[in-house]
């Protein structure tokens, strides 16, 4: 399998904003109307993220929609000023949500992929192509919440689009959060292997410092393999079908939040 990188990897993130965007706001039309085998409608609840129904899935990303957008068309690196965020509507949610990607669709297909922009991880690139990447992989892991909420099973994910999201968590998603505990403490290895794509990780976890290498060493602290949109579910803190062999420990530090 070809990996996705450079040009191809921002035109597929492109895409599947557009896809999954558009996916994410039939199945909240569907909600909202009730032809779900869930009940509740907007109110129903995200049985993995328990604090969450499918009205406060739409609200997050009808706003990060909208903040990625202010941050694209900043121009700049600097850190967004506050009042970039937008709080969500009580009525009209849903028309407010299609409205904020419409924009976001937009701007993406319209900024120069190197064009400056602030970015919350130290490793990603701060241009334009990295919040590509970012939306699009945000996009899927909710949109297979919401599904989960309306009780309906996952609309597939392509094998490549699901590796790359795997790599953007641990090699940009991870370090954004080294100086945080426990990573900020711990010292210990992990590695990650794609079982459909073949693809493996290996990241060293040393007080804060996060280094991720293409190969296993073989002596790392534990193992999670799975097929990659499995790995993507489960780095997310979703539950998944992988297998995990070492220090569960070790592995969690992987995981997103």
């Amino acid at each position: 399998m070809t990996r996705l990188a450079g040009e191809v990897l921002r035109q597929r993130c492109i895409e599947a904003v557009v896809e999954e965007g558009e996916l994410f706001g039939i199945v909240s039309q569907q909600l909202a109307a009730g032809p779900t085998p869930a009940t509740g409608g907007l109110d129903a609840r995200v049985p993995w993220v328990p604090d969450w129904a499918a009205r406060d899935l739409v609200g997050h990303l009808g706003t990060v929609h909208r903040w990625a957008t202010t941050i694209l068309r900043a121009g700049h690196t600097q850190r967004p000023a506050p009042d970039a965020t937008r709080t969500p509507p009580h009525d009209g949610l849903i028309d407010w949500y299609a409205e904020g990607l419409t924009e976001l669709i937009s701007t993406l297909r319209t900024t120069p992929p190197d064009a400056p922009a602030w970015h919350m991880s130290p490793t990603a690139e701060k241009t334009a192509a990295s919040w590509a990447r970012r939306q699009a992989h945000e996009l899927v892991v909710h949109r297979m919440d919401l599904e989960v909420a309306a009780g309906l099973p996952h609309s597939p994910v392509d094998a490549d689009l699901a590796e790359d999201g795997v790599d953007e968590l641990l090699t940009v998603v991870v370090p954004r959060w080294a100086h945080t505990e426990p990573l900020s403490t711990a010292r210990a290895t992990a590695a990650v292997t794609a079982t459909d794509t073949r693809r493996t990780w290996s990241l060293s976890v040393d007080r804060g410092a996060v280094t991720v290498r293409s190969e296993r060493s073989g002596t790392e602290d534990a193992h999670l393999q799975g097929e990659a949109l499995q790995l993507l579910l489960r780095l997310w803190g979703r539950p998944a079908d992988v297998t995990v062999d070492g220090d569960p420990a070790a592995e969690a530090l992987l995981r997103g939040r």
